[in-house]
């Protein structure tokens, strides 16, 4: 750069300058040490003067001694006129010193400035290169942002496409139905004139008849008043149907059966067509609002016709489980994970064969099949219920996540697409958001009602399990890279990191206590206190040792315990208040253990292994 090239040919100029003032300085230098030596001569000749002179004194009368005396006198001449020129030359050399010194001076402030301003530009040339490697990084994750945005938006559309069809689709069918509907409704409306019509000629005829009637009792009356016949007539007035049904007409009783006939061919047409058309609009009907019915269902939780919802127990002391109390193989292939819903009553089980199939817990503890839940497009890796139980999410393999409501209406109600590799975690934050964690080393916050994701988290490493710390939606995510990162959701970063030795590939967490309890790949749990961010207790044992990369290690509900299973089959339970072993459940399981849960009221634990074998055990 030019610059660069200028300062240093400066910097040669002045080393070249700085030479000259050195054969100067060492001019000078010389000068300096001859005037030394000629004072040091000077001195000597003048005590060789007065040496002479008092020599002389005692041979003033002698001639030899006055002719010396004329030769020390001309020697001591000519001394002081070398001394005399030495100092001049010296006065000479001292300002020509003093001259360059100042020049030296301003050279050297000159030199000073020079290295300040090259200082100057390294440090701006050092800031300007590291706001272009920031400005690079945020070009970075830019672009990051923008593809995974990019992905969203072609799922969303790829979604919007599907709907698009579905809706092309049934379209004409619900077409189809609305002129269906309309073409019933004209023939009920025409119908119902008919009938409208047909009832008022039967009025007629009725009040036609009366009138007829009438009129022959008034005659029938005035003749027996004629003949003196006493006759009593009642002052009722007879109604239509008992006209019809009492015979006491006798002159015109074809008529009269001619009219019941009609009006009751007429009232059985009538019905029969009624039945029909109501079958029709039923049918119609029917259809049309159970398919919109179901289509607004999707998003519409019916807790009040659950009945599976209970509230949440509460749990005042675990107890330890000691023996096997129930064991059932829930699938033909293998079990991943399982979790009790908040009341206790129901346990889940997520397979690898995409189902998830609920066992309802007696209060003896045995075990009765609930359902099966279908849709996932998956293995089952993680589940979890919503604080009222009415609701069940699963992480799938499929790079999905599933919500099911479980109660009466049995159906799956939303998917969750937008990951790119395999879901190992997800968890209700609350009724309207949840949270997923995934290989591709993200942690999307999805809202329920839009089903969009609204928040992602960019962790670095693959996410094997996360916990909601509190209320406001604190995540906490135990990663691949050895670090537990807690999360500020509000500014999209990570306030606290906790780093350790080995990979964590589960978390657990006890609100009251404020404790985080860590499983690690090195075979090893720790207990966290999260209010100062330090290991409590490291638990370790002999028959423990990590199965998987997502191990699922469990406290009870009242935080007392610690339990996990491990890869020769065996339960180990740590009590977290003094770090001792507990117990050690052997010999029930036959192959790894991958995942344990304990019971809402402390009651039992769960356990199941890889080989579709599930345990209940009890104290």
């Amino acid at each position: 750069m030019d610059w660069k090239s200028d300062i240093v040919g400066q910097l040669k100029v002045h080393k070249h300058q700085w030479n000259i003032f050195d054969e100067i300085i060492e001019h000078y230098n010389r000068l300096l040490d001859n005037h030394v030596f000629v004072q040091t001569r000077c001195a000597k000749l003048e005590k060789d003067v007065g040496h002479l002179r008092l020599a002389n004194a005692g041979l003033e009368k002698a001639s030899e001694a006055s002719q010396e005396l004329a030769n020390t006198n001309s020697k001591l001449s000519v001394a002081t006129e070398e001394v005399v020129m030495h100092l001049r030359e010296k006065g000479e050399l001292a300002g020509e010193v003093l001259r360059l010194n100042r020049a030296l001076s301003e050279m050297s402030d000159k030199l000073v400035n020079e290295e300040s301003k090259v200082q100057q530009y390294k440090n701006e040339n050092e800031q300007l290169i590291q706001k272009l490697e920031k400005t690079e990084t945020e070009l970075n994750d830019y672009i990051n942002i923008n593809r995974i945005l990019r992905e969203e938006f072609i799922a969303a559309q790829n979604r919007l496409d599907l709907l698009q069809i579905d809706y092309s689709r049934m379209r004409p069918a619900f077409l189809e139905f609305e002129q269906q509907l309309e073409t019933e409704r004209r023939i009920n409306k025409q119908r119902e004139d008919e009938l409208i019509e047909c009832k008022r000629v039967q009025l007629e005829m009725l009040n036609a008849e009366v009138e007829r009637y009438n009129k022959r009792d008034r005659v029938r009356r005035e003749s027996n008043i004629i003949d003196g016949d006493l006759v009593v007539i009642t002052t009722s007035r007879t109604s239509s149907s008992d006209f019809s049904t009492s015979g006491l007409v006798n002159t015109n009783k074809s008529s009269t059966n001619d009219h019941d006939t009609m009006q009751n061919s007429t009232g059985e047409s009538y019905s029969h067509d009624r039945r029909n058309t109501t079958t029709n609009i039923s049918l119609v009907g029917g259809n049309i609002f159970s398919k919109v019915k179901g289509m607004f269902n999707l998003g519409i939780t019916n807790v009040a016709n659950d009945r599976l919802y209970r509230t949440s127990t509460f749990c005042a002391a675990a107890s330890v489980p000691t023996r096997e109390l129930h064991h059932w193989d829930c699938t033909d292939l293998e079990v991943y994970t399982l979790l009790f819903q908040p009341s206790g009553s129901i346990l889940a089980t997520g397979c690898s064969d995409k189902m998830i199939y609920l066992w309802e817990i007696a209060s003896s503890g045995q075990p009765y099949k609930y359902c099966t839940l279908h849709g996932s497009h998956g293995a089952i890796n993680a589940l979890d219920f919503d604080n009222e139980g009415s609701r069940l999410l699963a992480g799938c393999s499929g790079e999905k996540a599933y919500i099911w409501s479980y109660g009466d209406n049995r159906m799956l109600k939303d998917v969750y697409a937008g990951h790119e590799k395999v879901i190992h975690t997800c968890k209700f934050i609350s009724g309207t958001k949840l949270a997923t964690g995934s290989a591709d080393r993200l942690i999307k916050i999805w809202d329920l009602q839009s089903r969009q994701c609204i928040q992602t988290l960019f962790a670095g490493s693959k996410c094997h399990d996360l916990v909601i710390k509190d209320a406001s939606g604190t995540i906490i995510s135990g990663h691949y890279d050895k670090k537990i990162r807690i999360w500020d959701t509000s500014s999209d970063k990570c306030r606290t990191e906790l780093q350790y030795d080995a990979s964590v590939t589960s978390l657990s967490y006890n609100a009251e206590r404020q404790q985080l309890l860590a499983c690690l790949k090195d075979d090893t749990l720790k207990l966290i206190d999260l209010r100062q961010n330090n290991v409590i207790y490291t638990f370790n044992h002999d028959h423990f040792q990590v199965s998987t990369d997502t191990t699922k290690a469990i406290l009870s509900p009242d935080g007392r315990y610690a339990c996990v299973g491990s890869q020769d089959g065996s339960i180990i339970i740590w009590n977290t208040t003094n770090g001792i072993c507990e117990k050690v459940l052997l010999k029930n399981h036959t192959t790894m253990v991958t995942s344990v849960a304990w019971h809402p009221e402390g009651r039992y634990v769960a356990s199941c292994e890889k080989h579709r074998r599930v345990i209940l055990w009890s104290d």
